[in-house]
């Protein structure tokens, strides 16, 4: 269990010295404002970060309800990783939370516009991940099995909105249960950390946000749980035709001796253990899948 915080320019100037003193462990940075513009902050928020060695992730606040806004946000996004020279890799969390400009989509049309996101995010190399409020997962607001194999953080505060000093742990009984695993959990907005002046939002995440690339096999690989291993492209394609969001792949497959085949991928993840765990996921909705190791070749 990691501790971090997210920030914005909402936080003002922050004092990268004492956060990293404090034993922040990560930490999650606002991207691209509503206007399009970068958030105020984000420069001198991530030079203090890699001064002090704390992984960064981002996150973008979507208010997109077409296909081309989420595109364009997505590609502000990207856009302002690669100026930024965020490797590949980073994650880039889409926060789907507001509620008079979401939730009237239906869950239908809200659910396509954070796949055309999520499709930008990944064919520029980043890795995406979705944050809600618990109450957006409760109530359903779009298909969250559409997005088994994206990472989940989500938001649940206990604690009435009294402050919480960054060295107290959360009480975990108050976890928000979903019916997945979580990345990470928000528990409060009403936090305190040195270096930081007045409220900061305070996560636990339950992965290693260091290590989750050095997944301990060959460098440039990936996992991937695959519902057809196939020797046509179109074969494969057809495949993938059934489940939104699914890629197809000529790949390398290193745990079947190197061989070149085409796959169609539900899920293209980083380590062996969560693609196994989409694998569950999966299961449970009585979708077969086998886990590889591979090497993308086109």
């Amino acid at each position: 269990m990691w501790k971090g915080i997210d920030v914005s320019d909402n936080q003002g100037k922050i004092d990268w010295t004492q956060v990293a003193a404090a034993g922040v462990q990560f930490a999650i940075l606002r991207s691209i404002r509503r206007s399009g513009k970068t958030d105020y902050q984000f420069a001198a928020n991530l030079a203090g970060c890699r001064k002090y060695n704390i992984p960064v992730a981002v996150y973008k606040y979507t208010y997109a309800v077409t296909e081309v806004q989420a595109q364009e946000e997505a590609r502000q996004v990207v856009a302002l990783l690669q100026q930024h020279n965020l490797s590949t890799g980073t994650m880039v969390w889409w926060d789907v939370e507001d509620r008079d400009t979401l939730q009237p989509l239906g869950r239908a049309k809200l659910t396509v516009l954070i796949q055309a996101a999520r499709t930008v995010i990944e064919a520029a190399g980043y890795r995406f991940g979705i944050y809600v409020g618990l109450y957006v997962y409760n109530e359903g607001w779009f298909d969250f099995n559409q997005f088994a194999t994206a990472p989940l953080w989500v938001a649940r505060y206990y604690n009435n909105y009294n402050v919480m000093q960054f060295d107290t742990d959360p009480d975990q009984s108050r976890k928000p249960e979903v019916n997945r695993a979580i990345w990470g959990w928000q528990y409060t907005s009403t936090g305190r950390v040195p270096g930081i002046n007045g409220n900061a939002d305070l996560d636990i995440c339950y992965q290693d946000p260091a290590g989750i690339e050095e997944t301990g096999t060959e460098p440039g690989t990936i996992w991937c749980l695959s519902i057809a291993d196939v020797w046509s492209e179109a074969i494969a394609k057809a495949a993938a035709a059934a489940y939104l969001g699914c890629l197809v792949h000529k790949a390398a497959v290193l745990d079947v001796s190197g061989i070149e085949i085409w796959i169609a991928s539900i899920a293209d993840v980083w380590t062996q253990d969560q693609a196994e765990e989409v694998q569950r996921q999966f299961a449970a909705l009585g979708v077969a899948g086998v886990v590889h190791n591979i090497r993308v070749v086109e």
